[in-house]
């Protein structure tokens, strides 16, 4: 479910740095992009699949048009593309992406201050609310993987969560499961149920929107890399089945200083 919401900090930090006045934070560096009902056509070679992206843009009710050439408001241009003359606005697939080399001091901060400034971090298609919270805690462990579960084992977000889902386990659905999956709680099936997923997959699942502009998911995971290096993807379901009616996923990081940090989603399907 995409919630857009009015942005007034945003256009505010965005006309301060214009006009070169003061402020107590610099801009984003995310720009917005004419997606939206926009008619979208694509030229030249990308670093992810055409597929992918056209899929991106249908998501925010753009109109996708095979031939550039068309009467278009939007050409998104990659490598080795000809020129083109258009009267449409044209921008990259980095721009497209809003993917930036920029990296703040603290991930977490940034996310608490995109939920601030108007933007609604959720899935595409979700029933749910989406964005939890973020979190940044001393782990004892020093591998991810292992830090992430332990995290997630005393998480109060995760048990709210799966407390609250509406499905319940019989002896006989608990030998049908999937060997994809673990218990989190060995002794209770409805505490839910694991998986790792790989970013490159859960990255198109998820982006931060408001009124005015879109941050994929792909952006937000890139620059979390940016903070900590490594990054993993911990899935929490409430039945053992990747389209369970309720899923937490939590994405997380060790720190430079070797804190556990991150954010929680929440994902409901029925």
């Amino acid at each position: 479910m995409i919630k857009p919401t009015h942005s007034p900090l945003y256009q505010a930090a965005e006309d301060s740095h214009v006009s070169g006045a003061g402020g107590s934070q610099p801009p984003l560096p995310y720009q917005p992009i004419s997606l939206w009902g926009a008619s979208v056509a694509f030229v030249g070679e990308f670093d992810v699949t055409l597929e992918t992206l056209q899929a991106f843009c249908k998501r925010f009710e753009a109109e996708v048009v095979a031939d550039f050439e068309a009467d278009i408001t939007l050409l998104v241009v990659g490598n080795h593309a000809p020129t083109v003359e258009t009267s449409a606005t044209v921008c990259s697939e980095a721009e497209l992406l809003n993917l930036t080399d920029w990296a703040p001091p603290s991930f977490p901060a940034l996310i608490n201050r995109l939920m601030a400034e108007g933007f609604d971090i959720t899935y595409r298609s979700n029933e749910g609310d989406g964005f939890q919270t973020t979190f940044q805690c001393p782990t004892e462990s020093n591998e991810l993987s292992s830090a992430l579960l332990a995290y997630a084992r005393q998480s109060e977000v995760v048990q709210r969560i799966m407390a609250e889902a509406p499905r319940r386990y019989s002896a006989r659905q608990l030998a049908k499961v999937s060997a994809d999956f673990t218990l989190l709680d060995a002794q209770d099936p409805n505490q839910g149920w694991y998986r790792f997923l790989e970013i490159s997959e859960f990255a198109w699942d998820f982006d931060a929107i408001s009124d005015r502009i879109i941050v994929s998911g792909l952006s937000l995971l890139k620059t979390m890399q940016a903070c900590v290096g490594e990054i993993a993807v911990l899935a929490i379901h409430d039945q053992a089945l990747a389209n369970s009616v309720d899923a937490v996923h939590i994405i997380g990081g060790l720190d430079p200083q070797g804190q556990l940090m991150g954010l929680i989603l929440h994902r409901v399907w029925t």
